[in-house]
């Protein structure tokens, strides 16, 4: 019984482990919200896979992580309100296996776009 036992903490460790561990290793796109407005949906497009991070309210921000398998290109950003698109731009640049890269994609009061 002790040995199921310690097997099984081992599995559930070992899990625990690969999914944080997995999470350092994925790059990653940030968009943070500071417009002053609720922006309601943004995308960010990468060369081989396509990122939505919905609707953000007004001092929010969200994450996503993307896989490291990526062409060769740029961030391209998209802003949109109700019915248009506020703003679209591209920065930075992608390539493939790109370990922990973070970006982060800042709409600021004065609707400038920063990227860091």
């Amino acid at each position: 019984m002790k040995l199921i036992s310690k097997i099984v903490i081992s599995l559930i460790v070992l899990i625990v482990v690969a999914y944080y561990g997995s999470a350092f290793v994925m790059p990653s796109v940030t968009i943070v919200n500071k417009s002053g407005a609720v922006i309601e949906q943004v995308e960010v497009a990468l060369p081989s896979s396509n990122l939505n991070f919905g609707a953000l309210m007004d001092g929010e921000e969200n994450t996503l992580h993307y896989s490291l398998e990526q062409s060769d290109g740029v961030y391209n950003y998209q802003f949109k309100s109700k019915n248009s698109v506020m703003f679209r731009g591209s920065c930075g640049y992608v390539t493939n296996n790109e370990i922990h890269k973070r970006v982060v994609i800042t709409l600021n009061k004065n609707n400038e776009v920063v990227c860091d």
